[in-house]
């Protein structure tokens, strides 16, 4: 039975994804799980922050977009200077 870590993970590398940056908390453990298993390579960071700037970067340096893995409160919100940057340079 796929579950929907297992999904979000098939999804991801389906759609290019080789990298996913981020802080494996409680909510979001079986995502980097199902993502290792799937082949993304993940990559853990000290903080949301350093995670979205690590998925620009590599989403830059690729062509394609990588993934931020953080929890929801302030994970987001520490992660959303990565991603305004990544959109205010149109980097995937």
């Amino acid at each position: 039975m796929a579950t929907g870590a297992k999904i979000i993970a098939e999804s991801l590398k389906q759609q290019g994804v080789d990298y996913m940056f981020g802080i494996v908390g409680f909510p979001v453990g079986s995502i980097a799980e199902e993502a290792q298993k799937a082949g993304i390579r993940y990559v853990g960071m000290r903080n949301e922050q350093a995670a979205s700037y690590a998925a620009q970067a590599a989403g830059y340096l690729t062509g394609r977009p990588q993934a931020c893995l953080v929890v929801s409160g302030p994970g987001v919100i520490h992660a959303l200077s990565g991603l305004a940057n990544a959109k205010s340079n149109c980097w995937p």
